[in-house]
This record gives structure tokens, sequence and C-alpha cells, in this order.
């Protein structure tokens, strides 16, 4: 009896009392055979459920692969644009140094090439996409040291045209006068007062009194004062080693310290100090020594390229 298992059930429609036994082999047999198929069931189950998780994110990667693969071409495309504007703005800022008497940038130094161990994209297996980032890692690099270098040459240009522009405005190149006559010029000539060979150190434009006069040059006012036999004159810097002088003045309309531009009213010509009429005597110092004026005035209507 020890081998079997005796089960009682009475029946409910009073049918009695049954006994039933089954050998405890069989027993066992069916329990671990249901607990092995109980098992397994789950096990199936959560595989499923897992490879049905795997599947979705498999899509969705698969998703977002393809929106990143179109943003990447279309980067491309961006960058390909970038480097054609690139391309013509190298072209423009050779003629920008030309301009400014600068030597062109040289076609191999604006490839701006540098050494190092290969990408990590460059790699057999990296793919497509690896072999598109690799080629847009590299053509942004090169843009960026690009841009530097065209960043440093329009510096350059800038710096020696701001020079150069200085260097003009600061420079004597017009009439003080518009109107009158000239009527001494620079150099020896006979001294109206004593009858002398003697060195004019200026220019002298016969004008009527009250004539305008100019300043030549942008700078500041260094005098403007009665000066002996100069009269009432006004001295004007206009750095680079430039001055210039306006002298026999009637008024002076400007005072010492004031900034200056070209084409400025500084003062009206008279006939005050050493003079035999009225006129304007008009000096260009260039490192103290005196020049002479008219090498310096450019006609009007004239153009230098």
């Amino acid at each position: 009896m020890d081998r079997y298992l005796k089960f009682i059930y009475i029946r409910s429609d009073n049918g009695g009392v049954k006994n039933i036994q089954i050998h405890r082999a069989i027993v066992f047999a069916v329990l671990g055979l249901f607990v092995a198929l109980l098992a397994t069931s789950m096990t199936l189950a959560f595989k499923y459920s897992g490879q049905m998780k795997e599947a979705r994110l498999l899509a969705e990667l698969r998703r977002e692969n393809s929106v990143l693969t179109s943003r990447i071409q279309a980067f491309q495309h961006e960058v390909d644009e970038l480097n054609r504007r690139m391309e013509a703005n190298f072209e423009l800022q050779n003629r920008a140094c030309l301009l400014a008497g600068l030597d062109p940038i040289d076609r191999d130094v604006w490839q701006v090439g540098v050494g190092g161990p290969e990408p990590l994209y460059r790699q057999a297996d990296a793919g497509v996409s690896g072999r598109i980032m690799s080629n847009l890692e590299e053509n942004l690099e090169r843009m960026v040291r690009q841009s530097k270098l065209q960043l440093d040459s329009y510096d350059e240009i800038v710096t020696i045209l701001d020079k150069e522009k200085k260097l003009r405005d600061c420079t004597p190149s017009i009439r003080p006068v518009t109107g009158g006559y000239l009527s001494s010029r620079f150099g020896r000539r006979m001294d109206p007062f004593t009858g002398r060979i003697a060195h004019h150190t200026g220019i002298d434009y016969r004008a009527r009194t009250g004539t305008p006069v100019m300043c030549t040059a942008d700078g500041v006012v260094t005098m403007a004062e009665k000066n002996g036999s100069f009269g009432l004159m006004i001295e004007a810097n206009h750095g680079f080693g430039f001055k210039t002088r306006y002298a026999h003045l009637s008024k002076m309309l400007v005072k010492r310290g004031t900034r200056v531009k070209r084409g400025e009213i500084i003062g009206l010509v008279g006939n005050t100090g050493r003079s035999t009429g009225s006129h304007l005597h008009y000096e260009v110092v260039f490192r103290k020594t005196h020049r002479n004026p008219l090498n310096y005035i450019i006609p009007e209507g004239t153009y230098f390229d």
C-alpha cells in the first residue's frame, strides 16, 4: 500500500463513497510533468516578450536611423554648398590681397592640410554612414582652418587699407582756397620788401579779403594766433610727419586743439602781418622740412588708381 496513494471522493448525488488508488510513481510523474510544462511555458512567455520588445526596439532604431541618414545627407549638401562659397570667397580674398598690395594666398596654402592618424571612421567596417561622417568631419575641420586663415588675412588687409586711408586723409591734397590765383611760387624769389633773392617757404594765393580758407587734410590745430610777420596764422598737425600753415589771415575760425577735416573752413584770407596785399601764404612741412605745396595738390577731377 505504501506504493499507492488512495483518493476518496463522495458523489454529490448520494451515490456513495468511492476509493481510487494510484501508484506513487504515476502521481509524481504527472506532477513533475506539470511543473516542467509550467516552467517551459513561463520561459517561452518571457522569451517571446523579450523578442517582441527587441523587435519593437529594432523597428524604432531603424526609423531613427532612416531619419538620421536623411539629416546627414541634407547636412552633406549644406556642407558642399558652404564649401563652394568658401571657394568663391577665396577668389574674392585674393583680389582684396592684390588691392592691398599683398601676395595672394597660394592654392596649396589654402588647403591648410594637417597630419595625424586616420579618423576612426576610416576603418574598413565603418559602413556607408561612417564614410559619410568621415567626409563631413574632414570637410568641416578643413573649413574651420580655412576660415581662421581668411580671418588672419582679412585682418592684415584691413590694417593695411586702414593705414593707407589714414595716410591719404592726413596728406595735404587740395587747394586751400577756391578761386583766386597763384601769385608766388615755392623756392627762390625776390623779396617784395627788400628786393633781395630769398627762399620762399610756401606759395601765395592772391584772393579777396574774407575768402574762405580750407584745411587741406585731416588733423589737429596746433597753433591759432598772431605770429610775427605771418600775422594771424593757423598751423595744423596731420600726423605721419605732415604739418600745414595758413598765414596773413583776417580771421581765424578754429582754436588750438580743434580737430579738423579736409575741406573744412578754418579761417578767412586777409592782409595781416608782413604783407603787400590780401593773400594767403600756404606751407607744407614734412618731417620739419618745407616741401613745395604744389606737389601735393591733386587737380580737381583727377583720379589716381
